[in-house]
């Protein structure tokens, strides 16, 4: 496996762990906001809980994605980012080899 794949690779996984342990630790923060303002512990918050506080994150509940939503979501944004460093990658590549093989003509005439 080439060094540019590697790289690309590497760039991929840690853009899809990154993005999916946000969405983890988004999703338990929002789930710590609910609790407080769900009285019967259902996990919503019903129209019998709404009140001047609780009535954004009832707003934010209904609109808000899932941990799985997120993950599936995740998958060609970090495909496409990983896509973008393979060719950063081989661009610098093929820059260097340039530089080291480049035949510099210099003026020996004084």
């Amino acid at each position: 496996m080439s060094t540019i794949l590697k790289i690309a690779l590497i760039a991929t996984l840690l853009v899809y762990a990154g993005g999916v342990a946000y969405t983890y630790y988004s999703n338990k923060q929002f789930q710590e906001k609910v609790a407080v303002f769900d009285l019967d512990k259902n996990g919503v918050i019903d129209k019998t809980e709404i009140n001047k506080q609780s009535s954004s994150l009832a707003r934010q509940q209904v609109k808000r994605k899932t941990t799985k939503q997120g993950a599936l979501v995740l998958i060609p944004v970090s495909l496409v980012i990983g896509l973008f460093v393979y060719g950063i990658a081989f661009l610098f590549r093929k820059i260097k080899l340039t530089n080291e093989t480049a035949i510099f003509y210099k003026n020996t005439n004084k």
